[in-house]
């Protein structure tokens, strides 16, 4: 039988035994970001010739979190909540030749790993950031989250969440980032080019992805992809964002020193 060709990035098994199928929910909008990642590094693989060993993902905990040590076929590092940016960062100066993936969710980001995110933007440090935002905290019982909507009803909001939501895509651009973009489970070969442009851009590029999570949201995942694709648009220029709908596109693709280069240029002062 044929295989997928993307299954050559994955541990198909372990000490354990097999390691597929996967333990992510039917549905789960995670593994369609993790295809999207395999077919991004497979083409910049193809076309740039960086070698597979280059590439080292860093996760910290949440649904998200699970893809890597268990099943990658990478070099990974499963951390904890929170504080995958700055353990990332520190891979990248012990060797700046890594090409790191940080794969997130949006309480991982945007909650306890609040600070590290805007200061790993700010210091435009060279990490790709895929944050997978089903918005609400999924692996722990379907809380509310900084990115859930006003009203919305999870586990601990069941009479509706009262709280602004964090944009996370407007912080990273705020803060400093030199790429970013949002698209959704629902737009796959957009999610694949703009990962390629995070990876082969030199800074920190952040790429959102609006997710489904069908077990707690409690929508069948078809319904909430054909919610996701209804419910997205293409904003031009200062265009206001229609009621309910969510922006998409690419928001920020621009030019400015490194923080390791600009580091290293400060050491070289010395020797």
């Amino acid at each position: 039988m044929k295989k997928h060709p993307m299954l050559k990035y994955l541990k198909e098994e372990g000490p354990m035994g097999d390691r597929l199928p996967m333990i992510l929910c039917p549905g789960c909008g995670s593994g369609q970001v993790l295809n999207a990642a395999f077919h991004a590094i497979d083409k910049i693989i193809e076309e740039d010739g960086i070698a597979k060993e280059n590439f080292v993902f860093i996760t910290g905990v949440g649904c998200s979190a699970r893809l890597t040590s268990h099943y990658l076929n990478f070099d990974s590092g499963w951390t904890i909540h929170g504080r995958t940016l700055p353990i990332a960062t520190g891979a990248l100066l012990a060797n700046p030749e890594l090409r790191i993936i940080v794969i997130t969710g949006d309480g991982d980001t945007g909650a306890i790993g609040g600070n590290h995110f805007i200061h790993a933007c700010r210091r435009n440090i060279d990490l790709t950031i895929l944050c997978i935002n089903n918005g609400l905290y999924g692996m722990t019982g379907g809380q509310v989250a900084p990115t859930t909507g006003i009203g919305l009803k999870t586990s601990t909001t069941p009479y509706g969440n009262t709280e602004e939501s964090f944009d996370l895509s407007k912080m990273a651009e705020t803060a400093g980032a030199t790429y970013v973009a949002r698209w959704t489970t629902a737009h796959p070969r957009q999610t694949v080019r703009a990962i390629m442009k995070g990876v082969r851009k030199k800074g920190t590029a952040f790429i959102e992805i609006m997710s489904q999570c069908p077990v707690h949201w409690k929508e069948t995942p078809v319904d909430m992809l054909k919610a996701l694709k209804k419910n997205s648009v293409r904003l031009k220029g200062d265009e206001a964002v229609p009621n309910g709908k969510i922006p998409i596109g690419e928001f920020c693709n621009i030019e400015k020193p490194e923080w390791i280069e600009s580091y290293q240029k400060v050491i070289d002062q010395f020797n």
